[in-house]
């Protein structure tokens, strides 16, 4: 067992407050439901029911090795601790209940006064569930099962004997610091007389430093209250708490806690000695100061627990979120900042798919947003053309950031005959639906469709970067290798499905670059579109012209053959146009640089000429990544379809590659 395998305490009345249908401060009905979040496998889920059950806090200080003593101790901890946390809930719910509902004449700070023993039992409560999730726990409940040696002379104390006095003193540590709290003595047997065991100064300073610096510090710690202001909500994580420091670190020295225990409170626990104190430690009732917080100050408050990267995050408000993500993007200047595009992306597009009422049902059950009446497009003439499609540019007013965004807007192109229209209209939905499912940082996000009498066009982000090969003959110092590995891991991605997405034309020109300088994927799909329209338009090589030169051989045997057989494109073929385009990036020249024409390139291709005839060198790539690269390029473009590597394959020996 190691520290990260001790799971985090997550009490169940917590679940009940934030899956209330009324909230306890505005008394306004709300919708009762919580968008979980698991960071590490990113997937977004939504309840509206709280767990089965819940694991005791102390589950892991069991063993088959626990002594019957030890178990008797175990149990009174939990049993104080149970009452604790009863106490604690009774006690929040009668502060919230003290806090009137605020209204737009309600100042931004007031008092509620609460009893002192209610206070008591909030701040113990709290403190201590900080100290229950924290690393430094996590450690000392790791040590329980693997401590060390301890020796005193030529004595040295066995396992089982270290163990149980290692565990009397932490559970009766524990034990104390609950006891301390008004309410919670009544309901255990009375240990004060109970000789505490012997264990030696080192281990047993190290845990009463820890119950000093995370629960002792904070006795008489300022309790204070936030209110999250109109729209905004705070977020919660599995740890259930955040730290209030500059420098976007918990530790033991951190002194200012925070703990959202209200999608729209907070209690704030503040032990700076730069914060007043209450002045009349002995009046029985105290004054709790509470106030509206500021839209930013709600937003720092989520990106501090944003950094602390957790498993799990829980929020119900989408468009607060992806403002969050918004806000904490500003300090990527912080150590180890996270990437939270993904969820940020997700919660936008659920946010605007709930609150749009037009929605257009594609296939089956899948539903793509409509953003008809959203977007305007710029201009009036498309700024670029494509085969079957135009791209315009143009605005949509995001009502999930609340702010108007530049998107591209790819138009099916209205001068077509009729029949072949429909057909490719019917073919696209298959495509819009697999594109609008698609989630990597590398694949350019669908947001939505327009639809107008004539045509139907696919709403996504404008790139102002241009395509990758327009952003290296800007930015020639840029790490190419990089790019390429990213490349690498949106096609992998694409081919990781069942059955796999194909792109079927992979070139620099269908590949964009973010405003992060991200490479972005685009325009997969549309050759299988295009094989089940070739009957209708008797496509040629013509057809293809843009693209031949990185295109497999196999594709261009099946068109020269003309049989009829459109091309079909697979993972392999993928694979062999991949390795092109890693030779523009790198060369800096297009596939088959040595000639000036498709048809010269075809002729090129049907006798085995490689795409990289001329070139020796590649003047942009570090030396000791020349040779691999070159092998890697080789096998791509193997003749042999089946001896050409997976994209998985490509996309890690890059990586390698680009650490060299």
């Amino acid at each position: 067992m190691n520290a990260l395998e001790i799971p985090h305490y997550f009490p169940t009345f917590l679940w009940k407050f934030w899956l209330a249908d009324i909230c306890h401060v505005s008394h306004v009905l709300r919708d009762p439901r919580i968008h979980a979040y698991d960071v590490y496998e990113n997937e977004l889920t939504e309840t509206r029911t709280m767990p089965a059950c819940a694991r005791s806090a102390f589950e892991d200080f069991r063993d088959d090795s626990m002594t019957n003593e030890c178990a008797t101790v175990l149990a009174e901890v939990e049993s104080a601790f149970v009452r604790l946390e009863s106490l604690a809930e009774q006690a929040l719910l009668e502060l919230m209940r003290g806090i009137p509902s605020p209204t737009s004449d309600s100042p931004r700070r007031a008092q509620a006064v609460l009893d002192r023993h209610h206070v008591d039992q909030i701040r113990t409560y709290l403190v201590f569930l900080r100290f229950r999730n924290s690393p430094k726990y996590a450690e000392i409940a790791t040590t329980m099962c693997r401590p060390k040696s301890r020796s005193l002379g030529n004595s040295i104390f066995s396992r089982p004997f270290f163990l149980q006095v290692r565990q009397r003193v932490i559970l009766e540590g524990m034990l104390q610091f609950f006891k301390s709290c008004p309410g919670v003595s009544a309901c255990t047997e009375q240990t004060e007389a109970r000789r505490r065991p012997t264990v030696f100064n080192d281990e047993r300073d190290d845990f009463h430093r820890a119950m000093q610096n995370y629960c002792w510090k904070f006795s008489e710690a300022e309790v204070c209250i936030g209110l999250a202001s109109e729209k905004q909500e705070y977020m919660m994580t599995d740890k259930c708490y955040g730290t209030l420091h500059e420098g976007f670190v918990d530790d033991e020295a951190s002194t200012d806690l925070f703990f959202s225990i209200f999608p729209t409170l907070a209690v704030y626990i503040l032990a700076d000695p730069d914060h007043d104190l209450d002045d009349n430690p002995t009046a029985n009732k105290v004054a709790i100061d509470y106030g509206l917080e500021t839209p930013s100050d709600i937003h720092l408050r989520n990106a501090m627990l944003l950094q602390t990267y957790p498993q799990r995050l829980y929020f119900c408000t989408l468009l607060s979120v992806t403002q969050s993500i918004s806000s904490y993007d500003e300090f990527r200047w912080i150590p180890e900042h996270q990437d939270y595009s993904r969820l940020k992306q997700r919660c936008r597009q659920k946010h605007t798919i709930e609150g749009v009422k037009k929605t257009l049902l594609v296939k089956g059950r899948v539903v793509i947003t409509d953003l008809t009446d959203e977007v305007v497009k710029s201009g009036r003439e498309p700024l670029y053309h494509g085969s079957f499609s135009d791209v315009w540019k143009g605005t949509w007013d995001d009502t999930a950031s609340e702010q108007r965004r530049v998107v591209a807007l790819k138009f099916l192109r209205q001068v077509m005959v009729q029949n072949v229209r429909e057909k490719l209209l019917k073919r696209l939905q298959d495509e819009v639906v697999a594109w609008y499912r698609l989630d990597h940082a590398n694949i350019l996000p669908l947001f939505g469709i327009v639809q107008s009498p004539n045509t139907v066009g696919m709403v996504s982000p404008w790139c102002e970067n241009g395509t990758m090969a327009h952003y290296i003959r800007r930015n020639p110092n840029v790490d190419r290798l990089n790019l390429l590995a990213q490349v690498a891991s949106g096609v992998a991605y694409l081919h990781s499905f069942s059955p796999a997405v194909i792109h079927g034309d992979l070139k620099g020109g269908n590949i964009l670059i973010g405003d992060d300088g991200q490479p972005l994927i685009t325009d997969f799909g549309l050759s299988k579109v295009v094989e089940d329209l070739s009957d209708s338009l008797h496509l040629g090589t013509s057809f293809f012209a843009g693209s031949t030169r990185w295109m497999a051989p196999e594709l261009v045997f099946t068109l020269v053959e003309d049989d009829g057989r459109p091309p079909e494109v697979t993972t392999q073929s993928d694979v062999y146009s991949f390795a092109s385009v890693c030779f523009e990036v790198v060369a800096g020249k297009l596939p088959f640089c040595h000639r000036s024409n498709d048809h010269a390139v075809l002729v090129d291709i049907l006798r085995g000429v490689p795409p990289s005839l001329g070139i020796s060198t590649f003047s942009s790539v570090k030396p000791a990544a020349e040779p691999g690269l070159w092998s890697l390029l080789n096998r791509c473009w193997d003749q042999d379809p089946s001896r050409r590597p997976s994209m998985h394959e490509a996309a890690s020996t890059l990586r390698t590659l680009d650490n060299l």
